[in-house]
């Protein structure tokens, strides 16, 4: 979960061997194992070993922070590695207790019409927002509206998880023996003020009718925190989101970016938007939203430089149309057909815009000047200076014609805005089907 806060992509990293982390799912879920071994067995683990969705076993320390009969709180401090990640040492606490009927009670023996109903043999984990984890409130996600902000993929480790600690502490039949129940059994303890969802356990164990495993998950100050990320476009509240797909966090990794961009392209299709706003950055996307001031928030997606990626899974999703708001250093990798625009992926290519220049007819001095360019800010001063309009409007047809081509949709609709960093509009140029409509904004001058 990347801090999003400065826009754009991550610093480069250092020579030296990065770390690998683990996810908010292995958090969650070390926390909640770690606090089941203690009710079970009355020791508190200083660490436990979470099997990861990718299969093997990695250990992570805890510390139990309550200890009771039939709850505990454990808590997991997320280790990100040396990923950028927001939630790096963020404090995550499951609060869990174990709740089951008793037949004996009497209760269970109340007269009612068509008698007495044994009450359910299977076993569940009902799993619920604590503070600072979010809630879901928009459609597109891979989790339902009104439930905690829990993805697939950690609710399917967590509960794997917990099965398999049950399934084997031997300690467990001594706790679920029938000489231990008590009258307030039939009763549950559980109070959560949270949103929750129910599912199922499979145990290999015998337990008692109706057990269930509940699991609260916080984060500490996990709302502040989320308010860096992408949550509150994504329509998640309250906190973020518990992810990760193998259980790991691969420092610089491209996919928790990737994760992101989807979950927000699916944003945009539940809500009904046709048109997505693809852009660069934070600043990026605020000149698009003054241009196009008529789409909605969930239009606008943040990309960073995940150019082919975007294009090609908006086109497979549906959108009839796609807008790119970039800077012209941006876009001049793009014009180059580049899948990525990462500055230490791909160095600038000046020779890419003299082509560019030479398409658009530019004298041949001001392209041995393009060429001797140090930046592509320095590249872009050079043709403002010169009121090179076909230059910058040949560029941003280059851009818009790889983005089709990385698209590769029949009917697709594709614009580009590009960008001055003063927030100038250089050109807006679109593309219907491969019939070019541009419109260059502004006079180009020397600032």
């Amino acid at each position: 979960m990347r801090d999003i806060a400065g826009g754009g992509s991550p610093e480069r990293p250092s020579r030296r061997r990065l770390r690998t982390g683990f996810s908010t799912g292995t958090a969650m879920t070390a926390a909640a194992r770690a606090a089941l071994r203690t009710i079970l067995t009355g020791r508190a683990p200083s660490w436990v070993a979470v099997r990861l969705p990718i299969g093997y076993y990695l250990p992570v320390p805890t510390t139990i922070a309550l200890q009771g009969e039939r709850v505990a709180h454990a808590v997991v401090i997320k280790d990100a590695g040396d990923d950028p990640d927001v939630t790096h040492k963020a404090s995550v606490e499951t609060r869990l207790t174990v709740a089951w009927a008793n037949p004996k009670n009497a209760m269970f023996h109340e007269a009612a019409a068509g008698g007495f109903q044994e009450p359910a043999t299977s076993a569940h984990l009902i799993l619920a927002a604590g503070s600072g984890v979010g809630v879901v409130t928009k459609p597109g996600l891979p989790v339902p509206v009104g439930e905690p902000a829990v993805n697939p993929t950690p609710r399917a480790m967590l509960v794997q998880n917990l099965a398999e600690e049950l399934d084997r502490s031997a300690d467990s039949e001594t706790f679920f023996r029938e000489e231990t129940w008590h009258p307030y059994e039939t009763e549950d303890p559980w109070e959560s003020d949270g949103p929750s969802v129910r599912l199922p356990l499979v145990l290999s164990v015998p337990v008692p009718p109706s057990f269930t495993i509940h699991v609260e998950v916080s984060v500490a100050q996990g709302e502040e925190l989320a308010r860096r990320t992408l949550n509150p476009r994504l329509g998640i509240v309250g906190g973020l989101s518990i992810l990760g797909t193998t259980g790991l966090v691969k420092p610089l990794s491209h996919e928790a970016y990737e994760e992101t961009i989807l979950a927000a392209l699916h944003v945009a299709r539940a809500a009904g938007c046709t048109t997505v706003v693809l852009s660069t950055g934070g600043k990026s996307e605020k000149l698009a939203r003054s241009v196009l001031a008529d789409e909605p928030l969930e239009a606008f997606v943040q990309v960073a430089d995940f150019f082919a990626f975007a294009v090609r899974h908006a086109a497979q999703m549906g959108f009839a149309q796609i807008v790119h708001s970039v800077f012209f250093g941006k876009a001049v990798k793009m014009a180059c057909g580049l899948a990525s625009t990462h500055a230490h992926k791909a160095a600038m290519d000046f020779m890419a815009l003299v082509r560019c220049g030479e398409r658009a007819g530019a004298p041949q001095d001001l392209l041995d000047a393009v060429s001797r360019a140090n930046t592509a800010r320095h590249a872009l001063q050079i043709l403002m200076k010169a009121k090179a309009h076909a230059v910058v409007q040949e560029v941003a047809r280059e851009a818009v014609r790889h983005s089709r081509r990385f698209a590769q949709k029949e009917g697709l609709r594709v614009r580009l805005l590009l960008f001055h960093d003063d927030g100038t509009l250089l050109a807006d140029f679109k593309d219907s089907n491969g019939i070019e409509d541009p419109a260059v904004h502004g006079e180009i001058h020397d600032p």
